[in-house]
Formats: C-alpha cells, sequence, structure tokens
C-alpha cells in the first residue's frame, strides 16, 4: 500500500481523486475575519461556509485568522499551523453516503499564550472586518446565578494585573479596540456564533461591561463602532476519533491529524446587523433576518434540549452514543411526546422553516448510525444546558398551566444521574464546572429530593413551584427504584 500524504499545500493537489480539494488560489485570499476558538464545529460550521462562499462565487475578500486563546489549544494550533490550515472535513449521512472534502479557508493562523501582542495587533489591523468567536460559555464568564458578567472571575483580575497579557477574549479585545482608536481605524462586528441564549446580546454586555470595569474611557468609542449580531448556528459535530484518523489514512491515502466529522445538515441564521461589508454568506445557504429569538428559541428547545435529554437518559441506561440512545425505540418515543407536548405549544412560527419539518429532520439526525457522538460529550456541562435548555421550556407551560409532565422527568433523571452510576451500575465521570455541588446535591436528595431543585444557580425558584416539585418528587422516587427504561415505559407509554 502507498504511504499517507501529509496534509498541506505542497500535497494538496495531489490527494486522492475522491477527495475533493480546493479549486481557488490562496495566495489571492484577503484575510478580513478573525475567528476566535478554532473547535471542530467552527471548522465545520464558520470555515465551511467561508470556503463555500470562496470555492462556488470566488469571494476572495473574507479568508479567515483563527485565533486560539487557550494553554489547551495548543494541540489544535500546532496541528493546524502543521497542515497550513488544511483540514479534511467528513460529512456523513443517515443513508451512509459520505463526502470527504479539503476545507482551505483558515489562511493564517495565531497563539495567544505564545505572543498575546501577535493576536492583539491582528485583531487591530484594519483589515479585519470582523471579529468571530466560538469560546463556549465559560469564555463568557457569566456570574452562574445572576447570569451577568462576572467582575470578580479570577481571569479577569489577571487582565487587569497584566493587561498586555490578558486571560480573556476580552482583554484581547480591549487592547485591539484601544489600538484601532488611537490609530483612528475604525471598528468591527463582533459575531458570537456561541450555543448560548441571544449570544450577540451576551457578548455585547460582557465586553461592555469589561471595559467599563478596566478602560471605561474606551466605552463611548466601542457603543459607537461596534456592532454584535445574534445567531444561530446548526450542525452536528462530535469529538474527533482516532479511528477516524485511521479511517481517513486507510481510505484516502491522507495523512491529517485533526479532521472534523459532521452531519449533512447545516444551518446558520443571522441578525443583518453588520458594522461594515460582510460576506454575501447567503449565495451559500445562510440566511439573515431582522429577530433571530424566534429560530433561536426552536433550536435551542428542540435540539439541544434533545440531545440533553438523550444523553441523560441513553447514560443511565449504559448506552454510549446519541444514535443508540435515539435507537431505542422507548426513549425516542418520549423525546418525541416532549417535543409535541411540552415544546411545540411554547414556539411561535418562524419565517421560511417548518417547524415541524425540523422536528421530524432532527429525530432522523439523531438517529444517524454514522455519527458516533459520545453521550459523555452531550452531558459535560449540564449545569449550563439544563437552564438553557430545558427550563424555558418548563417557565413558559407553568405560565399557562400547561403540562410539565416530561420535563419534570427529566430533571428527575438528571438529578439521578448525578449519582454517577448507570443502570448496570457502571459508573461514569460527571464532567461539570459545579460537579461537586451537583454530586452533593444528588446525594442530599436520596432523603429530601427538593435539595437538588435548591441549586439556585440551576434551578432559581423553581423549587417553590408545587406543580414542577409534585411532579419530580414522585418521578424521582421511582426512578431511584427502577430502572430508566421501566421508568419511562411505566409513566410514558
Amino acid at each position: 500500500m502507498p504511504n499517507a500524504l501529509y496534509l498541506n499545500m505542497e500535497n494538496v493537489d495531489v490527494l486522492n481523486k475522491d477527495v475533493t480539494t480546493p479549486s481557488f488560489d490562496r495566495d489571492q485570499v484577503v484575510t478580513s475575519i478573525a475567528h476566535i476558538g478554532v473547535s471542530n464545529f467552527h471548522r465545520a460550521h464558520q470555515a465551511y461556509y467561508m470556503h463555500e462562499l470562496i470555492e462556488k462565487h470566488n469571494e476572495l475578500n473574507f479568508g479567515i485568522c483563527g485565533i486560539d486563546l487557550l494553554d489547551s489549544d495548543r494541540k489544535i494550533y500546532n496541528v493546524l499551523k502543521d497542515q497550513d490550515g488544511l483540514y479534511t472535513l467528513i460529512t456523513k449521512d443517515p443513508n451512509g453516503l459520505h463526502q470527504t472534502k479539503i476545507i482551505s479557508s483558515i489562511v493564517e493562523y495565531f497563539f495567544g499564550p505564545e505572543n498575546p501582542m501577535a493576536v492583539i495587533e491582528r485583531l487591530a489591523n484594519p483589515d479585519i472586518h470582523i471579529i468571530s468567536l466560538t469560546i463556549a460559555e465559560d469564555g463568557y464568564h457569566l456570574n452562574e446565578i445572576t447570569g451577568e458578567f462576572d467582575q470578580n472571575h479570577p481571569a479577569v483580575a489577571e487582565d487587569i494585573k497584566n493587561p498586555f497579557y490578558p486571560k480573556t477574549v476580552f482583554g484581547y479585545l480591549t487592547q485591539a479596540f484601544k489600538l484601532r482608536k488611537l490609530r483612528g481605524v475604525s471598528g468591527c462586528t463582533i459575531l458570537s456564533c456561541d450555543n448560548i441564549k441571544s449570544n450577540g446580546d451576551t457578548m455585547r454586555q460582557s465586553f461592555f461591561s469589561y471595559v467599563s470595569n478596566v478602560d471605561p474611557d474606551l466605552l463611548p468609542w466601542l457603543i459607537e463602532n461596534t456592532t454584535f449580531p445574534n445567531s444561530m448556528v446548526d450542525r452536528i459535530t462530535p469529538l474527533t476519533q482516532p479511528q477516524d484518523i485511521d479511517a481517513l489514512k486507510q481510505d484516502f491515502l491522507i495523512e491529517d491529524r485533526w479532521p472534523v466529522i459532521c452531519g449533512s445538515f447545516s444551518s446558520w441564521i443571522i441578525e443583518d446587523n453588520f458594522l461594515n461589508e460582510r460576506p454575501q454568506w447567503e449565495k451559500v445557504g445562510v440566511q439573515f433576518v431582522k429577530n433571530i429569538e424566534p429560530y433561536e428559541n426552536m433550536k435551542l428547545q428542540l435540539l439541544n434540549a434533545g440531545h440533553t435529554i438523550l444523553g441523560i437518559l441513553g447514560t443511565l441506561n449504559g448506552y454510549k452514543t446519541v444514535h443508540e440512545a435515539a435507537n431505542d425505540e422507548d426513549f425516542i418515543g418520549f423525546l418525541k411526546g416532549y417535543m409535541d407536548e411540552e415544546v411545540m405549544p411554547t414556539l411561535v412560527p418562524v419565517k421560511n422553516l417548518s417547524i415541524e419539518d425540523y422536528k421530524t429532520t432532527l429525530i432522523t439526525r439523531f438517529k444517524n448510525p454514522h455519527i458516533n457522538d459520545s453521550l459523555s460529550r452531550i452531558c459535560t456541562e449540564s449545569s449550563a444546558k439544563i437552564p438553557a435548555f430545558i427550563l424555558p421550556t418548563v417557565k413558559k407551560q407553568l405560565l399557562k398551566d400547561k403540562t410539565i409532565d416530561r420535563a419534570a422527568f427529566v430533571v428527575a433523571a438528571w438529578c439521578k444521574y448525578n449519582d454517577g452510576v448507570d443502570d448496570m451500575d457502571n459508573s461514569y465521570n460527571i464532567i461539570d464546572s459545579i460537579s461537586n455541588k451537583l454530586i452533593r446535591a444528588a446525594a442530599l436528595s436520596h432523603q429530601n429530593p427538593i435539595k437538588f431543585l435548591e441549586i439556585e444557580s440551576i434551578f432559581k425558584d423553581l423549587n417553590t413551584n408545587e406543580v414542577f416539585t409534585k411532579k419530580y418528587t414522585e418521578y424521582l422516587s421511582y426512578i431511584r427504584e427502577h430502572s430508566i427504561k421501566e421508568s419511562v415505559i411505566n409513566f410514558f407509554k
């Protein structure tokens, strides 16, 4: 067998003919997007859309400069630097059709811990019109109880002491925009692509709160020279596994140390609120709207909530992947009932999109046997996911005196999940920033079920709602004595 070729610009033109390679000249691409947080999701989503726009419509003015700011990102930085920013995107349909494509839209790369001033200078460059982000919720440094920016976060204190060696994204942005102001350069659009409610508004509030504390004189200029569109992003993208790397090498003779696997369905909806010229993403399927909220609620309360539910129920049953849980008719039946009876009444129609069709497609996506998405990934940081994806539905249903049965069951199952043992007595790790608090509250709930609901940062005052607590207590008592499978069948069949 011939040796596999390392993925880089030198070899890209001689790769396996069954792999789609870029046809454009990267030397002609102008970098005007700086993206912070070069995650698998960014590479399956925003970088993919930009590649498609360059490839299909010759829009060469919006190449991406990738930027990573965390010490833990050193590995992906080293890999992509060695590969000239190239990586393989493998799209897997439920019907078994796979497409393999080399993505070439990341044309520069910087690593903050290695050279923070180089990152600050790049962000301050007038060529950069958009700074986009996938930094996950913890990158916004929100107070777990109030949801507001946490001025007392240790990383913020470090930024104040060492402003030119920042630890937060806000520290980098502050220094970059100070340079822009000093040099008479205009601001730019900051585009959050994170999976959080009102991501643009959240970014704006957090950034402006940070600046008001560390450099208040900059704030008036920022207000006039930045915009923060909200956006909704949607593509199922699991963690890359060693077998993915091996399969690419065996099937296509490509040595890519960090390919990306994703489902074929992809959606990106953005509020059209850009300070300067923006890419014409609508040419490759991106939808621009005036108000993102209806689309966002649909996605968060169906897809993200659905993932979370399958993660909790599936883990308790001993499953390891999303598709295993989704192909269990009892669990997928429970999820369909939750969507139909509890989520759908809370949603409003969205323009040019059928929620019923989205829901149907979602079930197919969850069942995709070719996307090896681990339940452990889905359940990571559940303390942030439950309040964002499940509890808004509970709140809306309670206000209308409508059913919250399935949501209460999910919360009870999550309490049991935090015991750390499945129904076959196999233990699993609880990966959460407040894992100690979750585990302790779950332990206390054996004597008093309401103790779990007293985690204020998650449930606020839900522990005082008699309708919810009655259902939750009933379900938790049963789940403690029976398997999760038996519990679902007993209450919801």
